[in-house]
């Protein structure tokens, strides 16, 4: 079991201003700011929050219906464990967008935060000391505020999937209130997917305990999947099906293309592969990988790959990352999982000619690897995590105009621990000096 200690009031702080009503006179008019990057699988996107100045050692609180600035580039910071001048520049290019977007005069008040997940757990511990060593290095040389060495580091999956819970759940306005109320999340990376939830009965294990002083106490379990993430999914199974081929076999029919689309493959050598389109097959080939027979569950109830969950008793289900994109790609943002695979049946089924020539898909560079995607949101949701056909599941964009993202509890459950003179220049210590 992890627990999550929240500095009094932290947290607590947060959900009073939630709740409560509050007078925003108390900080005046001075805005002040925090970088916070997210190093996943296939990108690192950096996010630039901005909330009233702290006059004490409280939560730093943002507003949902202010709009929270944030940039994207790839690859992710995995990539260069063998060129550490490229990573320098590229972290610079981010930073450089955080510049631009917090005044000059608010600079060495602002925290500059880096989490990275699923991709960097996948290298060696040798890359994964160089490349957080050089960015924390970076980091002490820039004009921000950077405190410790663990506001840079690689968090676990766990971690990411507590923290993404606990952000959707502040962000709705759940935290707070009677229990049985909270949201479920759901986020899919590249590299890993993550399950957090607060169920009815108890939790056996992957608990975490985060504890919020003179508020409520929430025991929540938290799994995470390495290797469940939408781009490593996908890498296995083509590559295990390309392993079944007969040695000189040099062509690949994955039904997991639109009909008529052909490419090139490297594993090992150069395969060509040819689309046959063919949904059930995709999908039993997806449901194989995730490996959820119920018939040699050991526990009561199994998430992927046999792995301990408790069944899925929530009424209310939040679909991020991946999810997110694929329900936007089928144009659905609340939907059932009934509905959202009648969509992918619909997209699927096209061929791929037919794919080039619509007015949409066309525009998308993504379409013709969707296929595979959005068939495996589907079967993460339901065969995976056993998801009921008939629950709603809603995948906002933005919530408020904030994109909802782990990120949000992870850089205010740091700010919380460091006295407010740090990051706030209206702090109580400097101004009664």
């Amino acid at each position: 079991m992890i627990i999550f200690y929240i500095i009094a009031p932290v947290f607590s702080y947060l959900i009073d201003q939630h709740y409560q009503p509050l007078n925003w006179f108390q900080y005046g008019d001075t805005t002040c700011y925090g970088v916070m990057f997210d190093a996943g699988s296939s990108g690192t996107r950096v996010y630039v929050y901005s909330w009233s100045c702290r006059e004490n050692k409280t939560m730093a609180y943002i507003n949902i219906t202010e709009k929270t600035l944030e940039y994207k580039v790839e690859p992710g910071i995995d990539s260069f464990g063998k060129d550490l001048e490229s990573l320098k520049s590229y972290i610079d290019d981010l930073i450089q967008f955080a510049y631009e977007n917090v005044p000059y005069t608010m600079h060495k008040y602002t925290p500059i935060m880096l989490a990275a997940t699923a991709g960097m757990r996948m290298i060696p511990t040798f890359y994964q000391i160089q490349i957080i060593s050089t960015i924390r290095d970076i980091f002490r040389s820039s004009k921000f505020l950077f405190h410790r060495d663990d506001w840079c580091r690689i968090i676990t999956g766990q971690e990411e999937g507590a923290y993404m819970w606990l952000s959707i759940n502040y962000m709705i306005g759940k935290l707070g209130i009677t229990d049985n109320e909270h949201a479920l999340t759901v986020d899919l990376g590249g590299g890993s997917t993550q399950l957090a939830f607060k169920p009815k009965q108890n939790i056996d294990n992957s608990e975490v305990n985060l504890r919020i002083p003179n508020h409520n106490q929430y025991k929540i379990y938290s799994q995470s999947y390495l290797y469940y993430g939408i781009d490593q999914a996908k890498k296995a199974i083509f590559e295990n099906e390309i392993k079944k081929l007969d040695k000189n076999n040099l062509v690949y029919q994955s039904p997991c293309f639109h009909n008529g689309y052909r490419n090139t493959y490297k594993y090992n050598q150069s395969y060509i592969i040819i689309g046959t389109g063919n949904i059930n097959k995709c999908v039993d080939l997806i449901n194989q990988y995730l490996n959820n027979d119920k018939s040699k569950c050991i526990y009561e109830n199994c998430g992927i790959n046999g792995v301990y969950q408790p069944e899925i008793d929530s009424e209310l289900i939040y679909g991020l990352g991946g999810v997110q994109f694929m329900a936007e790609f089928l144009n659905l943002e609340e939907y059932t999982l009934e509905q959202y695979f009648i969509n992918a049946v619909k997209f699927c089924t096209m061929s791929y000619e037919e794919i080039q020539q619509h007015e949409i898909y066309s525009k998308n560079k993504y379409s013709n690897g969707n296929y595979f995607s959005v068939l495996y949101v589907y079967s993460l949701l339901s065969h995976g995590y056993g998801i009921k056909q008939n629950q709603i599941i809603k995948s906002p964009k933005l919530i408020g105009n904030i994109t909802p993202t782990w990120t949000l509890a992870a850089m205010f459950y740091q700010i919380a621990q460091i006295d407010c003179e740090q990051d706030s220049p209206i702090c109580s210590t400097i101004m009664n000096n």
